[in-house]
């Protein structure tokens, strides 16, 4: 279900802006579909800061951007802000509010090894590094879109974490799930969720063996815990194909699959990122 607001520009005819979901909240994706009342050339979005990146379907006739609300983000109405050029070189520029609730996480309790809660130095040191790493790797932003369509389940199989729940390790809150669990015994073969480039393949401290696929536009796909690789760095990847196998590895209570998206700096729901109509 879409939520649908009109908004008129003096010069040019009506347009029409909807979202979905029809009622976003803190830490949910969001797509957005503009329709003008005028071919455009080209359109651009800015949304709580950060960047946009539209396309247009001409199969609807409409532009349409994915985006997404930060888990820290608090409710309320924010513009969404688009600057567009018209078939005839006009410059157009209008803005649109958008309402966001605040959704509800709950917290659980979880026992890990200590190592994992209080590292030693030597493991500190480590942890710095692959931050450092994953700060170069998260900061990529490519103007070019490597996804098409629809996100996919990396896997055939039901979740056993939610999105957005507090988490205390072995008594200590350690912040906040920002991801998706999979129940998947280890050894299960894990697709990309869409198409992408590999940009890490490598065995983290927290995150065990880890694979990130850059989708572009700032759009990222993370899957953790893996048990092997079968994509490396660099590789250009399909939807659905396989870049590793799911395992118990890095900071975990057993087997599972853990996968998140990024987008902008700021962790979203993959599990409605699945449920988004994107076109081709």
């Amino acid at each position: 279900m879409l939520s649908l607001a009109v908004c008129l520009l003096s010069w040019l005819s009506p347009f029409e802006v909807s979202w979905e979901p029809a009622a976003p909240v803190n830490g949910a994706p969001c797509l957005f579909r503009v329709k003008p009342g005028e071919p455009l050339k080209s359109l651009r979005g800015s949304w709580l800061g950060r960047q946009v990146f539209f396309h247009f379907d001409p199969g609807g006739g409409v532009w349409y951007g994915l985006s997404g609300v930060g888990l820290d983000a608090a409710p309320g109405t924010y513009q969404l802000q688009l600057e567009g050029l018209t078939a005839g070189g006009a410059k157009a520029s209008f803005s649109q509010a958008v309402t966001v609730g605040k959704a509800s996480y709950r917290t659980i309790a979880l026992s890990v090894p200590r190592k994992y809660t209080e590292p030693d130095a030597e493991t500190l040191a480590r942890v710095k590094r692959e931050q450092e790493l994953k700060s170069r790797v998260f900061g990529r932003v490519s103007d070019e879109r490597g996804w098409s369509g629809r996100f996919a389940a990396p896997v055939p199989s039901g979740t056993s974490e939610v999105f957005g729940t507090q988490r205390t390790f072995n008594g200590v809150r350690q912040g906040v799930h920002q991801g998706l669990d999979y129940r998947s015994p280890t050894g299960t073969p894990v697709g990309a969720m869409n198409g992408g480039t590999v940009v890490l393949a490598r065995d983290l401290f927290y995150e065990g063996n880890c694979v990130v696929i850059d989708h572009g536009q700032g759009l990222l796909t993370l899957y953790l815990h893996l048990s092997a690789f079968r994509a490396k760095e660099g590789d250009r990847v399909t939807r659905g194909q396989v870049i590793g196998l799911s395992g118990a590895t890095g900071r975990v209570t057993g087997p599972h699959l853990h996968t998140a998206v990024r987008w902008h700096g700021v962790y979203l729901n993959p599990a409605t990122l699945l449920t988004l109509a994107l076109p081709e």
